[in-house]
Order: structure tokens, then C-alpha cells, then sequence
């Protein structure tokens, strides 16, 4: 892999893990610094990435993250339901139970941290997607939750305990094979934002 190659994809993974807020600078000698990388390097990386969309350029004093229109998020949504009800559908079809079992531990645990709480809920669904073992829904997922990682947001408490029994009816639908109600579940989770 050439050296501008991993650094677009580490700095992409920055994104999507909401490594750098949607009001956050980000400045081409601070990512070359990170990387260890010359300005040049940091510099077609995030070219690549503004030409993607997941960064907005502001000549002369850097990078912010692209934050998405009412109508990008709604399209983000529906693509999400999409995407996941196969999600879904697969694992109800190929997926043991054990394998199953280990989306429990994806669950957002701490109903009372708010730091992670968007992170934590995007591992939820992409190990889900993982489990498919099918690396386009995989590639699909990654970029749709990496979208969604440009929203910024408050994630209350209440947001953060109906993650939690959303994530956790899911598993329950899938480990006895109700793909319906895992997806009612799923559309219900992802229209509460």
C-alpha cells in the first residue's frame, strides 16, 4: 500500500470514528505531524477526502469535516434501512446463534457516559454487518456509518437507553430468526434521530 494510501485511510477512519468534530479546524501540518508524513502526502490526502465529501476546504486556513443537509441525513436514513434489513436478513439466513450471542457485547453499555455514545452505537451496527462475512455489505456499512459520524449531535441519556433496548430487542429478533421484527426495530432506532 503506498504511503498516501494509509494515510487517506487512516485519516477517513479519523472521521468516521468522529476523531474530528464538524466545527473542528484541521490543518495540514498537524495531520502530516500525526502521521508522520510530509505536507505534501497530508496534503493529497485530504484533497481526496474533500473530493469525497467527507471534508470541506477552507483555502488558507484548513479542513473542517462536511456536515450533511436535513435532506442528506434523510437519505443517509434510508439507505441505513436498506442496507441493514439485509443486514438482517442474512444473519437471520447464515448466522449461528453463538456468533449472535456477540453483538450483546456491542450493546452501549453506559447509559451514563456521554463521550463514545455515537461510536459505540456505530460498532453495534457494524459488527451486525460484519457477521454477514460479506465484505460489499461490510464496504457498504463502513461508508454509510461513516456519513453518519458527520452529524453532530447531543446524545442525551434518553437517546443513549433507547440505543440500548433497541440494540438489545434486535439481538433477541435475530436469535429467534424474526427478521420483521428485528427490522421494526432497526427503522425504529434509526428514525429516532
Amino acid at each position: 500500500m503506498k504511503l498516501i494510501d494509509n494515510v487517506y485511510a487512516q485519516l477517513k477512519q479519523d472521521i468516521f470514528n468522529a476523531g474530528y468534530t464538524p466545527n473542528e479546524l484541521i490543518v495540514e501540518r498537524d495531520i502530516a505531524e500525526k502521521y508522520g508524513v510530509s505536507k505534501v502526502t497530508a496534503g493529497e490526502a485530504l484533497h481526496r477526502l474533500c473530493a469525497e465529501g467527507h471534508l470541506t476546504s477552507y483555502p488558507r486556513s484548513g479542513y473542517m469535516v462536511t456536515t450533511l443537509t436535513p435532506r442528506e441525513m434523510e437519505q443517509l436514513k434510508r439507505m441505513r434501512i436498506a442496507v441493514e434489513s439485509l443486514v438482517i436478513d442474512i444473519i437471520c439466513a447464515e448466522v449461528n446463534d453463538e456468533t449472535i450471542l456477540s453483538l450483546y457485547s456491542s450493546v452501549v453499555p453506559d447509559v451514563d457516559g456521554i463521550e463514545g455514545a455515537s461510536t459505540k452505537n456505530s460498532k453495534f451496527h457494524m459488527d451486525m454487518a460484519r457477521q454477514t462475512g460479506d465484505k460489499y455489505v461490510i464496504s457498504m456499512m463502513e461508508t454509510l456509518l461513516g456519513s453518519a459520524s458527520r452529524v453532530e449531535q447531543y446524545v442525551s441519556p434518553e437517546m443513549r437507553v433507547a440505543w440500548q433496548n433497541y440494540h438489545k430487542l434486535i439481538v433477541e429478533a435475530l436469535l429467534k430468526r424474526d427478521a420483521g421484527t428485528a427490522k421494526r426495530c432497526l427503522v425504529e432506532d434509526i428514525n429516532q434521530r
